[in-house]
């Protein structure tokens, strides 16, 4: 019988939903019959308490009968692994930017009218400017909360005056985002939407989120490759390769970090799998 309530990462408490893990299992790439199987065998398992172990026993299954598919699934967390700084994040958000038609440049100093700041991301695309604040966190439970923000403003309203006061920027208009791989908090939603910040975060807004963006891209980030160990991805990252995608343009860099014979091929076919997995919602 299904457990009644499950505990989330943040330590709330919500209702046990059927339908919930289906659709998450739908978007990693299952079919619907496979969804709704492995949904029903876990719904009767007695033990569960929380969302993690829902999505540790789902992944289980999955790594079990279909490595891309469990990947695909598994990929907030992968996101997660990306650390332990921000960078490696700032870096596989740029590329998805990229992947989306915008022009991208990372880690840029841009002057303001009192001090310098530095950009994670910036962006244009038909005309338009996007300043990019990325908030990396390596604990799922963590939300982003109004102080981030607060401090976004700040900086956003002294670059402003600074390309307004600026012949070459003046009539600009700058679009500022915030994004997180985590949640915001609904403290920092109603602050950013009353001052004019955007927001992005794991499944919010609706239509535009982080895992929306993914989908749409279809890029995936190394950490998701259930054939490497930590290790080894903190190795490609340190390599400067964050994408399934790139591992196909550089093949050397596996044998480079000790994967050879069999174990190198089975890297790069889970890669290009990953890659040619289609969301089915």
């Amino acid at each position: 019988m299904a457990p009644q309530t499950v505990i989330k990462t943040t330590g709330e408490e919500q209702k046990f939903s059927k339908t919930k893990l289906q659709r998450s299992l739908r978007r990693a790439g299952a079919e619907m019959d496979y969804a709704k199987s492995l949904t029903e065998k876990i719904a009767q398992e007695k033990d569960i308490i929380s969302t993690t172990e829902i999505h540790d026993r789902a992944y289980k299954e999955l790594r079990r009968k279909h490595r891309p598919l469990a990947a695909r699934y598994n990929l907030k967390r992968a996101l997660q692994l990306l650390g332990p700084t921000g960078y490696p994040f700032e870096q596989f958000f740029a590329a998805l930017l990229r992947e989306k038609g915008y022009t991208v440049r990372t880690n840029q100093i841009i002057r303001g009218i009192c001090v310098s700041h530095e950009m994670d991301v910036t962006a244009q695309r038909n005309g338009k400017h996007y300043l990019f604040e990325c908030k990396f966190h390596n604990r799922l439970g963590f939300r982003t909360d109004v102080r981030a923000a607060l401090y976004i403003k700040a900086r956003y309203d002294d670059l402003y005056e600074k390309f307004q006061s600026d012949n070459k920027h003046a009539g600009e208009r700058h679009h500022m985002w915030i994004v997180t791989n985590t949640q915001f908090t609904s403290e920092a939603r109603r602050y950013a939407k009353c001052v004019g910040i955007s927001l992005m975060s794991w499944r919010y807004p609706a239509g535009k989120s982080l895992a929306e963006l993914i989908d749409e891209t279809g890029l995936h980030p190394v950490t998701a490759l259930t054939h490497l160990t930590l290790k080894q991805k903190h190795q490609l990252i340190n390599e400067h390769v964050i994408l399934c995608r790139d591992l196909q343009k550089q093949k050397g860099v596996l044998k480079k970090i000790g994967l050879h014979g069999k174990k190198h091929e089975r890297v790069l076919r889970e890669a290009q799998a990953i890659c040619d997995l289609k969301n089915n919602i």
